[in-house]
């Protein structure tokens, strides 16, 4: 029934014109007005990750079409007061406010508008007001507020993030996690893609009072990470855009990153580490796709099994992995994993460290 009467209101308030090449609806004799008076975030909007679950509502006076016609509200950011790359937020509004947490906005600045943590950032907000298609959409005036966005991590013992903009995350929500190496507590590790520039940082547990970078020069490659009293600067990227194999040894308070060395093992290649860990067993980088792959004419049937080379890494199997449905699974510290067997023959395999994926062809 509602429908039905937006359509009779249309039908009876509305004339149409064209506009370049778009069709425009106009209601007859209505005055727009665009949302105004958009209150809540004062000129600085105070957030921490101690105060992530607490409420903000931010209240206006909503848009109106001149007529009674079906509107939606939405609350947008920017980084610009011209709006050039507006952030539209997914929260709907309820009684002429937006109510949402101090989480949930936290994580658009992080995550969308990719604004720095632990910075003062200025912010520009507006209420976006749309009704049916074709209706001309509303933008209120701009507000803007300064705010300090704060790293959020869900922290574990000894789990640990990479973020950085050499390694494509900005901030960090649990997306890099680092996975632990097998009978080695102290020692983590991951395989990451890193672009051609930039720097990273690791998340910590709490232990370590969150974020750690460098302290100083690197020796044969390998960085001594901050602490709690020094947390050190960010460490660069190699310099070459690829895949690399990050490792945390925590017991010494090191990181060592080097190319990514992955290897297939096992009766499927007929060998075992060591003497399996030679290069026709070597999965190749594909820098173009961001995938690594591995073509052979001759696998034999049998269990599938894949693992990665590193200083860090004692045996082989401390650091095994396999795809199951597609989907990558580490072993880290847990029990054999479940596998599944291949058919002999020519075959390609190709990894997707970025979406954590493999698949045969």
């Amino acid at each position: 029934m509602k429908n039905i009467k937006y359509i009779l209101i249309l039908i009876l308030a509305v004339s149409f014109f064209s506009c370049d090449d778009d069709d425009i609806v106009k209601l007859n004799s209505s005055e727009y007005s665009p949302a105004t008076n958009i209150v809540g975030f004062g000129e600085t909007l105070a957030i921490s990750k101690a105060t992530k679950a607490e409420t903000i509502q931010i209240s206006y006076t909503p848009a109106s079409y001149g007529v009674d016609i079906v509107v939606t509200h939405k609350l947008q950011f920017s980084t610009s007061s011209d709006f050039a790359d507006p952030t539209t937020f997914d929260v709907d509004a309820s009684d002429n406010a937006f109510t949402f947490t101090v989480g949930a906005i936290n994580e658009v600045l992080t995550e969308t508008l990719a604004l720095t943590v632990d910075e003062e950032t200025t912010v520009y907000a507006r209420v976006m007001t749309s009704s049916l298609d074709g209706v001309e959409t509303l933008y209120s005036t701009v507000t803007d507020f300064k705010t300090t966005p704060y790293l959020d991590i869900l922290f574990a013992p000894n789990t640990l993030y990479l973020f950085g903009d050499g390694v494509g995350r900005v901030a960090q929500n649990n997306k890099l996690k680092l996975n632990k190496v097998h009978s080695e507590p102290d020692d983590n590790w991951m395989i990451v893609w890193m672009e051609a520039e930039g720097t990273f940082k690791i998340c910590s547990d709490v232990n370590f009072k969150g974020v750690i970078g460098k302290i100083g020069d690197p020796v044969n490659g390998e960085y001594t990470l901050g602490t709690a009293a020094d947390r050190g600067d960010g460490i660069p990227v190699p310099g070459t855009a690829g895949y690399y194999t990050v490792g945390v040894d925590l017991a010494n308070n090191k990181l060592l990153i080097e190319p990514a060395n992955v290897y297939v093992c096992g009766d499927v290649v007929g060998a075992w580490p060591t003497s399996s860990v030679v290069e026709e067993n070597k999965f190749v980088l594909d820098a173009e796709n961001k995938t690594m792959s591995l073509t052979k004419d001759n696998f034999s049937a049998a269990e599938l099994r894949l693992h990665v080379t590193h200083p860090y890494i004692g045996d082989w199997w401390h650091a095994e992995f396999i795809f199951l449905d597609g989907k990558i699974e580490y072993r880290e510290a847990g029990e054999d994993q479940e596998r599944f067997s291949i058919e002999g023959g020519e075959k390609t395999i190709i990894l997707d460290f970025i979406n954590q994926t493999g698949k045969i062809e």
